[in-house]
């Protein structure tokens, strides 16, 4: 009897054995593919090779999902590349995994090579919003937003283009509020006046002539400096927009341009002008001994 009860033991311990064995092999192969794919991926992102790159990121994601293991700089270095060199369409593809890293912080760290990577990701995705079927400015902002929020600092190249492709979509008010918060921020980046001339041609456009000076003036007050150039653009385009129903808000907006260029340094007192006028003894056509052309001022009563 306890012959026979050893022998059943002995069975069922080489069984269990045996299974274990067969099982072993499936896990192994298992485990090679996946050393073999991110092999192959680091030697691929190493190569510049983009499309080899971003094909084995696809496969280790299909077959096992292992995109959660994998190292976030060698991520980051695949965005970065897929965004330089691969193919437009996979421009998308590396917003999403540029968002994913981002994603990791605090216990990802974002340096120099991840502001780098969002930029050329950035601009890949405007890029091919500019093609049928206009994707990208979507990618784009998800990627922005997620940059801003981990202290990701953008040049401004990048965000002027962000910009225009807002106001080329039509949605403006997304871009007064994008350049609105941007210039608040105090931070490394200061936007400048060419930063807005897109949002502001647009709203002159649409005849928003309440909210060009309001964006203006927010900007002036965060040291944001407006030149008679940029102001000359603005004047020629509420001209052209004359009617007698709008005379009232356009000489409120003529009379705002000439009292901020003035604040700003840019004319001498009104006072002083017109007493160098009389003194001309002409009807103050006589330009000899003036500072500026009489055309210098914007007339804010002429469409009274």
């Amino acid at each position: 009897m306890a012959t026979a009860l050893r022998c059943l033991m002995q069975r069922g311990i080489s069984s269990a054995a045996t299974a274990a064995v067969r099982a072993s092999p499936a896990a192994t192969v298992a485990a090679r593919d996946k050393q073999h794919l991110e092999l192959l991926l680091e030697k691929s992102v190493a190569r510049c090779d983009a499309s080899r790159a971003l094909a084995t990121f696809d496969k280790l994601q299909t077959d096992n999902g292992y995109k959660m293991t994998l190292d976030v700089q060698l991520l980051q270095r695949l965005a970065l590349l897929v965004a330089k060199r691969g193919r437009p369409h996979e421009a998308l593809r590396a917003a999403q995994i540029l968002q994913y890293v981002l994603r990791q912080a605090p216990h990802f760290q974002a340096d120099d090579r991840t502001q780098l990577a969002v930029i050329y990701t950035l601009d890949a995705c405007l890029q091919q919003q500019k093609q049928p079927p206009r994707r990208g400015l979507e990618d784009a902002l998800l990627l922005y937003a997620a940059a801003s929020k981990n202290d990701v600092l953008l040049d401004l190249p990048a965000i002027d283009a962000l910009l225009q492709a807002l106001v080329d979509a039509r949605r403006v008010d997304e871009a007064v509020a994008l350049l609105n918060t941007l210039v608040a921020q105090h931070d490394n980046v200061r936007p400048t006046e060419q930063t807005y001339e897109a949002v502001l041609v647009a709203m002159m456009q649409q005849k928003r002539y309440e909210d060009v000076m309001e964006v203006i003036e927010h900007g002036r007050a965060h040291a944001v400096a407006f030149s008679p150039e940029t102001y000359d653009v603005l004047v020629d385009m509420s001209q052209e927009h004359y009617t007698a129903a709008n005379v009232e808000r356009l000489s409120n907006f003529m009379a705002y341009v000439n009292d901020a260029l003035r604040a700003d340094g840019y004319w001498e007192e009104e006072d002083d002008d017109e007493e160098e006028d009389d003194d001309d003894g002409d009807g103050g056509d006589d330009d000899d001994d003036d500072r500026y052309d009489d055309d210098d001022e914007f007339d804010d009563d002429e469409f009274d």
